[in-house]
Order: C-alpha cells, then sequence, then structure tokens
C-alpha cells in the first residue's frame, strides 16, 4: 500500500462491503440487475445467454386432490409485472452429471469478474482488457439436495478447466443456538477429491471449453454492468439451453475459490481510494 493512503484502507473490505460503498457513492445502473427478473431482460436485450424464462403473464399450480381451492397457488409472473419468475427447469448437461449423484441438483460454477471500468468517469467506455475474471469454482451438488447451496465446492483452474480439490461449506447453513456452538467456524482447506455420495473422483477433471465460459463472463461484465467493480455469475452448463448465466450476484462471495489476493486486495484500494476523492 503507497504512502498517502487513507488509514480505513486497511480494513480488509469483502466484495460485499466494497459493492455496497459503491453502490451508496455512485448509483450505478448496474446494482439494478441484481434483480433476477431485470437481469434476464438485460441477457436478452443484449445477447447475452441467460436462463430462459416464460412470458404468460399468470400461472396456476393446483394439486391433483386437494378441493375447496386449498390446493392451488397462483402465481403472477414478473415479467408482466408481478414477484415471480417462471421457468422450464433446467437439467445438468451430461458433462457434469456424470460427476454428481443421481439424483443432484442443477449444479453451477460460481466465477467472479472484476471491471475497471468502475475507475473510468464513464464506465460505458470500458474495453474487454477493462475486465479480468478472478476465479472458479464448481458447486458440486449433493444427493437429494433442491439446490447447489447444498455441495462440495471444488476450485477450479482457470488457465486450464481443470477442477481442483474441493471444501465444504456446509456449517454456513446451520441455524439456531444450538448448531453455532456445535458447527465448526470453518472447514480445513481444499481436501476433498471425490464427491462424498458417490465416491467417484472430481478433481482432476477438465471441463471442456471452459475458456469459453471465462470469455461468457467477461463479455456480460462489459455489457450489462461495467460500472460495478465485483460481479459473481452462476453459470450453469444444461442439456436445455446449453451454457447460460442464472444470475449475476452483486453482494457475492468467492466461494472458497484460489484467486490472487494482492491483485484483489490492490483492485479494491484503486475503488476505494476513488470513492474517496
Amino acid at each position: 500500500m503507497g504512502r498517502g493512503a487513507k488509514p480505513f484502507i486497511h480494513v480488509p473490505f469483502g466484495v460485499g462491503s466494497t459493492l455496497r460503498y459503491h453502490a451508496l457513492k455512485t448509483a450505478d445502473p448496474g446494482y439494478a440487475l441484481e434483480d433476477k427478473m431485470e437481469f434476464l431482460e438485460a441477457c436478452e436485450r443484449e445477447g447475452v445467454p441467460g436462463s430462459p424464462f416464460l412470458r404468460a403473464p399468470k400461472f396456476i399450480v393446483k394439486h391433483r386432490n386437494e378441493e375447496g381451492g386449498l390446493g392451488l397457488q397462483t402465481f403472477t409472473n414478473a415479467a408482466c409485472g408481478g414477484e415471480w419468475i417462471i421457468q422450464h427447469a433446467l437439467s445438468n448437461s451430461a458433462t457434469i452429471a456424470r460427476l454428481l449423484p443421481k439424483v443432484a441438483p442443477l449444479s453451477t460454477f460460481r466465477l467472479v469478474s472484476a471491471s475497471r471500468g468502475c475507475l473510468l468517469d464513464d464506465p460505458k467506455r470500458a474495453s474487454a482488457e477493462d475486465i479480468k475474471v478472478l476465479s472458479a469454482c464448481f458447486r458440486a451438488g449433493r444427493e437429494g439436495a433442491s439446490t447447489d447451496h447444498s455441495c462440495i465446492m471444488f476450485d477450479v483452474d482457470l488457465s486450464r478447466g481443470v477442477i481442483c480439490k474441493g471444501t465444504s461449506n456446509s456449517h454456513w447453513y446451520q441455524l439456531g443456538i444450538t448448531k453455532a456452538h456445535r458447527s465448526p467456524w470453518a472447514t480445513e482447506g481444499h481436501t476433498i477429491y471425490a464427491h462424498p455420495d458417490t465416491g467417484r473422483a472430481v478433481a482432476g477433471e477438465c471441463v471442456p471449453d471452459f475458456d469459453q465460459i471465462v470469455r461468457l463472463v467477461s463479455a456480460a461484465h462489459l455489457k450489462l454492468l461495467p460500472g460495478v467493480p465485483l460481479v459473481g455469475w452462476d453459470v450453469a452448463l444444461t442439456e436445455e439451453a446449453g451454457v447460460c448465466l442464472l444470475e449475476a450476484n452483486l453482494s457475492c462471495n468467492f466461494f472458497r475459490a484460489t484467486f490472487d489476493r494482492e491483485a484483489y486486495f490492490r483492485f479494491l484500494e484503486e475503488v476505494l481510494l476513488r470513492l474517496e476523492k
């Protein structure tokens, strides 16, 4: 850290706190894409492959046996001013499914990218050289889970697309006072080689065309929200829609993926110092 830096810069700001401060100070329009419907519609406008969604204004879900209206739910589509995004379920591509249990959730890759466009007076002038993908991890869903929040987080080598050893984050989601006392505050480093529900090795597998995933995330950051410093992307490899973005997380974490910490903190310092001008 250079001389003359303000003292608070030494505080180890994370992604979430940095972005909240940046959003407060700049009101960058990119933060609107935290809304999942806004994000999908922006993807559609800009030609970025987002997960497909339906536009019918209203859907009814009815239980096959309940009577008296007890088994009926009505959902108004967010695409038509409602609160619910209506989508067909997506399934893991064959490449991903073979690494998972038979009954596993859609298991995604979390990539975090940084944009130096936030340091420009006009972020729309940013170029591809201003975007850098910092990290990637594969969230291998657990058997029977509904989402990949229950997963083993396998680090991914960005340069080769090779899946490395993994770790767990199950202690993040424990609820209640007793769980808080009994659960570990942290897990060991990346020590998991195989998926615990299958015994099949995951570390060492290569994700085909991973460089295309990196390019997709970089292009999305540049097109959709170049003025937002950091974005966590949920990328799915699916049977139905190919490679697509599920959402952009603007208060994200790295999910224990490896990244260049020195370069990351230098970037945060630049962002925070600019905000203090």
